[in-house]
């Protein structure tokens, strides 16, 4: 990595002259002015000069301690898709587009400054965040446009072209913006995997090149209306097309003496596509100084078809042999109400209160066949066709009590009921009912320390995909669907001390500890037609995490305008595992996490350059007849250098994935299930999609 670092400085000071002065610092970079008050620290635009944003997702992303997040989008409804970023004071969005479409139409010239919250204010709905970003735009924004436009060039010599723009204008009392955006790529996968027999001899060698083509189109439209002093409207929606194929051919052979064997080849092509579109709308009302509502509306609906995809195997004397052909596909719908009432009757203290409801629908079909190279024969599937629907009603309360200038507390409780309801293949209706409460204590201790400790309880959202079956041939696994299994419910105790040094230093250290009720897990199913896996619920589980961020200027080591984020997580998962007797991980879980992200800029030569790597430790999971191990083996490195010298937009060379080592993967297969304890064979694969170099520029108009 040294000498990367050093590659990279040396082609820094060849393509632009002055880069070797400024390395010792630049006497007119601006000064990094930031102020506090009250938990909420103030970044004026000086502060993020040497940054060189464009748009104020630029300057969000560089806040020191600070990362943005939507919530929790993927579950149903809308109580727990709230983000942690305000514009003027106020959530920009709710599930129809992402914090980072909002902020990245947005340019510099339209900000005034950045308010990052960090702690529960009377003003300020956390949401469950530890964090707030507020970002204050100047007087009259809104008539501008943001763009940005990349070619991407995959290991496989692929352009993949990637574009998006914006252009918002106020016309009145309404903000519009429209938006666009498009991307096409054409990775190529190689594949390679050697497999055992449960001797440990080697059997088979398969190599596989996969490659794959992806395109979308995504236009949005973002309507803001400020009806009167006391009331507005907000109207997104979005829609999306994409296109997704992919032809692989594989060679399998047999170990033989020096050499292989050609045993046979594979080869398989589809074509999938979909559809869908998300909008929302807010209307939100102040009554008075001390009462206010917000009523909230969304609805998405999707459309996908898979296939068909013949998976064909060819003996390589005797030509075609058979194969299985797969076509599937889909339709989901969400429909989604929320109503809130918002009381502050004083300074101290705010209490909303409110209910949701929300219908969700997922329908899906699955069809198998046997091709013989005569005719075609359905393969039964249990659970292959099958629609699930779910109404979703909630009620709660919360209520945020600043006790003192350096205490405050959130509390909450929420209600839920749902009726899920399946039919087709499978005929059941449930019904659940859970209680939700929390407390969070903020307490500042001093400007630079402060504490969070939080307990709450959660329930997951069941997923509808595991009502249905599917199968992946690649891999020879067949998955049936349970409509049986239960959402896991998990108690959370969590502590976070957060310490702010200098102008852009921060570190934060959490540490909680999950229990958890019915797990998720995998769960061996009999039928008539064999042993399938299937998702269901494994038993009780803890979980004790400790999560470190750190933010740090590094001019102590001479690195003058550098800065380096880290990342640390460890996760102690722990589960009875109901088929072997033993205590074990939990499937999916990695134990560690590192992540690096440093950045250096040269004010006085218009540049800086940067890099990002992440580690993962090995992640396990334990189907009811297989183990995997999956691996990361050396991480992800990649590296860029930008510059705004040339016609007052940001050019950035870089490229992803340098190591390009691939990913790992191991199998072990039992007779029956791990239970038995008897492998019947091993297999080891590595996927590698190589290194992929892009060039981006991005304006503002």
């Amino acid at each position: 990595m040294k000498s990367t670092v050093a590659g990279a400085a040396i082609l820094a000071s060849l393509a632009f002259p002055g880069f070797s002065q400024a390395q010792n610092g630049d006497p007119e970079s601006p000064a990094q002015i930031t102020e506090s008050r009250n938990g909420i620290s103030t970044f004026s635009k000086g502060y993020f000069e040497h940054f060189s944003p464009v748009t104020a997702l630029d300057m969000v992303t560089r806040l020191p301690g600070f990362s943005v997040s939507n919530g929790d989008t993927g579950r149903r409804g809308l109580g727990d898709s709230f983000g942690n970023v305000l514009i003027n004071g106020a959530r920009p969005s709710n599930k129809s587009l992402s914090l980072g479409t909002v902020l990245q139409r947005i340019p510099i010239s339209d900000v005034d400054r950045i308010e990052l919250i960090s702690e529960a204010l009377p003003d300020y709905n956390m949401r469950g965040h530890a964090r707030l970003v507020n970002v204050i735009l100047v007087e009259g924004a809104g008539n501008s446009g943001s763009w940005d436009a990349t070619l991407n060039v995959s290991a496989s010599g692929r352009v993949g072209p990637q574009a998006n723009i914006s252009w918002a204008r106020v016309i009145g009392p309404v903000d519009l913006t429209v938006g666009l955006y498009t991307t096409s790529s054409g990775d190529r996968a190689r594949r390679r995997s050697s497999r055992f027999d449960a001797a440990g001899n080697l059997a088979e060698i398969q190599h596989d090149n996969d490659q794959q083509a992806y395109r979308e189109a995504a236009p949005s439209l973002s309507l803001n209306w400020q009806i009167d002093d006391r009331s507005s409207l907000r109207f997104d929606v979005e829609g999306t097309v994409w296109r997704w194929a992919n032809q692989q051919v594989s060679f399998i052979g047999a170990p033989s003496g020096a050499g292989v064997t050609p045993l046979r080849y594979e080869q398989n092509a589809t074509e999938n596509n979909g559809n869908f579109y998300v909008s929302s709308a807010t209307y939100s009302l102040e009554f008075n100084d001390t009462l206010s509502s917000q009523t909230m509306a969304h609805l998405r609906r999707d459309t996908w078809d898979d296939g068909p995809e013949a998976y064909e195997t060819y003996d390589p004397a005797s030509g075609f042999l058979g194969a299985i052909i797969v076509n599937g596909g889909g339709d989901s719908e969400e429909t989604a109400l929320r109503q809130t009432l918002n009381w502050t009757p004083n300074e101290r203290n705010t209490v909303e209160i409110g209910g949701e409801i929300a219908v969700n629908a997922r329908d899906t079909h699955l069809a198998l066949f046997e091709d013989d190279g005569t005719s075609l024969t359905p393969i039964p599937l249990p659970v292959a066709n099958t629609r699930v629907e779910e109404t979703r009603s909630e009620i709660f309360v919360n209520h945020t009590w600043t006790i003192s200038e350096a205490l405050s507390l959130e509390s909450g409780l929420r209600y839920e009921f749902s009726e899920i309801v399946q039919t087709g293949d499978a005929n059941q209706s449930r019904s659940f009912a859970y209680p939700k409460p929390s407390v969070t204590l903020n307490w500042r201790q001093s400007d630079r320390n402060r504490w969070r400790f939080t307990a709450q309880r959660d329930v997951d959202q069941l997923d509808f995909g595991k009502f249905a079956s599917s199968v992946d041939i690649a891999d020879n696994n067949s998955t049936l669907g349970n409509p049986n299994y239960v959402p896991q419910r998990t108690w959370t105790i969590e502590a976070e001390w957060e310490r702010r040094f200098g102008d852009d230093g921060s570190f934060s250290l959490q540490a909680g500890y999950d229990w958890i009720e019915d797990l998720d897990g995998w769960i061996p199913v009999t039928t008539p037609g064999g042993v399938f896996d299937a998702p269901g619920n494994i038993g009780d589980g803890t979980i004790l995490r400790v999560t470190g961020n750190l933010t740090t200027p590094l001019d102590a080591i001479g690195l003058t305008n550098a800065t380096l984020d880290v990342l640390a997580q460890w996760n102690d998962t722990n589960v009875h595992d109901p088929l072997t007797g033993e205590d074990r991980h939990f499937s999916g879980y990695r134990e560690w996490e590192l992540g690096l992200d440093f950045r250096q800029a040269f004010p006085a030569a218009q540049i800086a350059w940067g890099w990002d790597y992440h580690w993962y430790s090995d992640s396990e999971v334990f189907r009811a007849q297989e183990y995997r191990v999956a691996g990361y083996t050396d991480g992800d490195l990649d590296l860029y250098i930008e510059t705004t010298r040339w016609g007052g937009v940001t050019t950035r060379l870089g490229v992803n994935e340098v190591i390009g080592n691939g990913d790992d993967r191991q199998r072990v297969f039992y007779a029956g299930s791990r239970a038995s304890n008897v492998v019947t064979g091993t297999e080891f694969r590595n996927e590698n999609y190589g290194a992929t170099w892009y060039l981006q520029i991005r304006g503002t108009f």
